[in-house]
């Protein structure tokens, strides 16, 4: 989903990650958080709004989202009152929010006749607008704006496709039609429709849209040094943090940030595979159907708008809800961490009792930077072997299916699939029964895990690089 571009608004977000960061390290979080949006926006800083007023607004509701906050719960509140009543246990309502203030409300008429109108006499376009938003002036179809509905049934009658569709960025992203607008063309989420993707969040050019972030709880914990923290690597953790710094290198550094402990995901990858393979041979038996569980965002399409097919999907639990309990079984003291580049690990992770938080993978080099870590000038390294090939491969698309292949005695027929929208087209398929495979693995993103939202590094890279490191052992 990522495309890995360094933008402006990434930037932004990483600088505040860093800067709170500090703050909580020095114990001046209460005492100066509230000086923050000054600090960082000024009237020489470069502004995308009005003035440096607007830009300290929205930069404030930002920071109640990296707080650990939902802003609309929480917007007539002061950041030296929620950041106050931190550290907190309190499971989050929700996990993607509009930002409203940064919301541009995109001033883009969705339908356009262009200069490929040719005037036809059929007039399709005119017949087909069910509230007469279109008029022919002077040989050419025109489309009144205030009329216009955005129904796209004169796109879709033009015989020359004259009719040009100008999607807002963050609803063209979301291929489940969870992203709409309300009256004042502001982006609004219908929370029953969304799966926490993120691609919505990549999407936004003006940053408008983010995630509810665990970061400052995490901070707490390390910095007051209660050594009580648990770190779960996703499989495709891998190069994020520089593509020539080794696993044994990220685990000293994770050490050495605070962390009690280092597991690598894949460790419960190989017990996912495992219960999966068996899972399948019974389905294999009856001939029957099972859905992959292990990308929460795909398992939560089928049970929002494919209810009659959730008995398909698998009863295995996913791979970091595996390593937590685990985790949590040898040491029920410490809280567990997942490290990924994904944003519905955060939605899973609501309902699991055992994963504590959800970071991605540039919260935690912020870590590393308000750490005074940099891996590059790092040279001890500590041996990070909790997993071999089974379970790291995991990581990109395909992946399950190999293990469950080399895993399973009984032949059957697989089909891998990545992205909601190749997915659903093929969940309808399902519905019909005009499908001829046992197995399908579904994953949200983009080549699987490795193409994230939150994946830092070029997906083909990050692909080639857990690979390796899979085969290595």
């Amino acid at each position: 989903m990522s495309n890995n571009a360094i933008s402006e608004i990434v930037k932004l977000k990483r600088k505040l990650y860093v800067e709170l960061l500090k703050l909580v390290k020095s114990g001046d979080l209460t005492a100066e958080i509230s000086n923050l949006s000054k600090k960082m926006i000024t009237k020489d800083t470069a502004r995308y709004r009005c003035c440096e007023f607007k830009e300290r607004a929205i930069f404030e509701e930002r920071i109640k989202a990296v707080l650990g906050f939902n802003i609309a719960e929480n917007s007539k509140k002061s950041l030296e009152e929620l950041a106050a009543s931190l550290p907190r246990w309190q499971k989050k309502k929700r996990i993607v929010e509009v930002i409203g203030k940064a919301c541009d409300s995109c001033p883009i008429d969705k339908y356009l006749v262009t200069d490929a109108c040719r005037n036809c006499v059929a007039h399709k376009c005119v017949n087909s607008c069910p509230v007469k938003a279109i008029v022919v002036i002077q040989n050419k179809a025109y489309i009144d704006q205030d009329k216009c509905v955005e129904c796209g049934k004169c796109a879709q009658a033009c015989s020359y496709n004259a009719i040009l569709e100008n999607e807002r960025p963050c609803s063209r992203a979301c291929e489940l039609d969870a992203i709409s607008s309300d009256s004042n063309r502001q982006a609004k989420i219908d929370q029953k429709k969304c799966v926490s993707c993120g691609s919505c969040i990549a999407a936004c050019p003006f940053g408008a849209i983010t995630a509810i972030s665990d970061l400052i709880e995490v901070a707490l914990n390390l910095f007051a040094e209660k050594n009580n923290l648990a770190v779960m690597l996703a499989p495709s953790f891998l190069g994020q943090f520089g593509h020539q710094q080794s696993a044994a290198k990220v685990n000293y550094a994770l050490k050495k940030v605070g962390f009690r402990l280092v597991r690598e995901v894949a460790a419960g990858a190989e017990i996912t595979a495992a219960a999966e393979a068996e899972e399948l041979e019974e389905k294999i038996e009856f001939n029957k159907t099972l859905l992959s569980s292990c990308c929460p965002a795909f398992k939560k399409m089928v049970e929002n708008e494919f209810e009659e097919l959730s008995a398909l999907i698998s009863k295995t639990d996913s791979p970091m809800s595996v390593t937590a309990a685990e985790i949590k079984s040898k040491t029920p003291e410490l809280k567990t961490v997942f490290v990924g580049p994904c944003t519905a690990k955060k939605a899973e992770a609501l309902k699991d009792k055992n994963v504590d938080y959800v970071l991605n993978f540039a919260e935690m080099l912020a870590l590393f930077t308000a750490s005074n870590i940099n891996l590059a000038q790092i040279n001890e390294e500590e041996e990070l072997n909790d997993a071999g090939q089974l379970g790291r491969q995991f990581a990109y698309a395909g992946g399950l299916q190999q293990s469950l292949k080399e895993l399973t005695a009984s032949d059957f027929k697989c089909r891998q699939l990545d992205g909601l929208g190749r997915l659903k087209k093929e969940l309808y398929l399902i519905r019909a029964n005009k499908h001829d495979y046992n197995f399908l693995e579904g994953m949200a993103c983009s080549g699987g895990c490795v193409g994230g939202p939150f994946s830092m590094i070029n997906q083909n890279l990050a692909k080639k690089l857990v690979k390796e490191f899979a085969e290595s052992f």
